[in-house]
């Protein structure tokens, strides 16, 4: 009689049924049925398939709120993903959070990450029933602010939300940079202006001594270096190797009219600009950066092809890893210099300029220990962001 009633609950989920699991429950169906070949939980799948009605019944019948299959998502992660308030609320108050599995990241930083590309209403709701719950970033994890920050797309809906539940606007990711840079230098003015408004400070530095201005005028972000002068922003401030916001916009053609670099040209020639940009030129293609940002990407070539193996790197990216390593002594020449010394450059081809784009995709979000993985991982967004414009 169990194993038939089990079978008459998994069918009647299927069918989003909510009579017929009734039905199947009281006679002694297991509300943990597993629903699947995987052992997949039949209240997993109810989430799954957002029926409320039947997350409801199964967890009154006792259903386990945590995982029943190995690496499988808990309920509770699956309509977080899904935007699946009113699941999220049930489960939340059968203390599903409480329960999470460890080693996967929490279920907060996923909530925060699916608004990245699903930022409808439904999704906020969930991220403000965990932001009530006590949902924490797991060890190791950005804060939420942070994540928020880093992510493309996510609406400045979220980072409100965020704040409204106690994050501080000042609040510094783990390699010391400040929400605001982070946000300035991806040039997502909306998300500038939302911590501005929250009392963030627009002049904070990162470990460099750069600041948001700082970095939005070497990025030609006219926006953001707009949102931040309004908001009192001094472009006169000096980065620890005198560097100035009106340096950093030498090479773009249309410098923004507050950060001007102004005086006679020939003042200017002489002045060696650190970058921490790479500035992408589609004409061949044509890689604008200072000799640092050079050394780094070749760096950067060189140890994820020795991390990978010739082969693997082959089998992964498509491309020669002697190749790969002919590119890196390149990259380690510097380029040539600019006429005015704004920056150096180097014609490469698109083979090469996807060189360094899987290179860095393979330390930045590789298992290997990268100590400065934050970095890649910003040069890694920029270098898409300049490619999809």
């Amino acid at each position: 009689m169990g194993q038939d009633a089990d079978q008459r609950l998994v069918e009647a989920v299927h069918r989003d049924d909510g009579a017929a699991v009734e039905k199947a429950l009281a006679d002694g169906a297991d509300p943990d049925a597993g629903y699947d070949r995987f052992r997949s939980s039949v209240l997993a799948v109810a989430a799954h398939r957002g029926n409320g009605e039947i997350v409801d019944r199964l967890l009154r019948a006792g259903a386990r709120v945590e995982a029943i299959r190995p690496r499988g998502a808990t309920p509770l992660r699956v309509a977080v993903a899904y935007g699946l308030a009113d699941i999220v609320r049930s489960l939340l108050r059968h203390g599903a959070l409480t329960v999470e599995p460890a080693g996967r990241g929490s279920v907060l930083t996923t909530a925060v990450s699916v608004t990245s590309h699903r930022s409808g209403p439904a999704h906020l709701a969930v991220l403000r029933l965990l932001l009530e719950a006590g949902a924490a970033p797991a060890p190791g994890e950005e804060e939420p602010l942070l994540t928020a920050v880093m992510l493309p797309h996510v609406p400045p809906a979220v980072l409100r939300l965020l704040l409204a539940h106690g994050a501080n606007p000042d609040q510094r990711r783990s390699d010391g940079a400040p929400a605001i840079v982070v946000a300035a230098r991806r040039g997502d003015h909306a998300q500038v202006d939302v911590l501005l408004t929250a009392g963030a400070a627009v002049d904070a530095r990162d470990r460099h001594g750069r600041t948001a201005l700082m970095h939005a005028a070497e990025r030609g972000e006219q926006r953001v270096v707009a949102t931040l002068l309004l908001a009192g922003a001094d472009p006169g401030a000096t980065g620890p190797d005198g560097t100035t916001a009106p340096h950093l916009t030498r090479g773009w053609p249309e410098p923004h009219e507050g950060i001007k670099p102004g005086g006679p040209r020939n003042a200017w020639d002489e002045v060696p600009v650190v970058r921490s940009a790479v500035r992408v030129t589609p004409a061949g293609v044509r890689l604008d950066a200072d000799q640092r940002l050079f050394r780094l990407l070749a760096d950067v070539i060189g140890r994820a092809v020795a991390s990978l193996g010739d082969e693997e790197w082959t089998v992964r990216t498509g491309m020669d890893a002697d190749l790969a390593r002919a590119f890196a002594t390149r990259l380690r020449d510097g380029g040539i210099p600019s006429a005015d010394r704004a920056w150096h450059r180097l014609d490469i081809t698109a083979d090469e300029h996807a060189t360094i784009h899987s290179a860095l995709d393979a330390l930045a979000h590789g298992r290997a220990d990268v100590p400065d993985r934050l970095e890649l991982v910003d040069l890694l967004d920029e270098l898409r962001r300049q490619h999809r414009r």
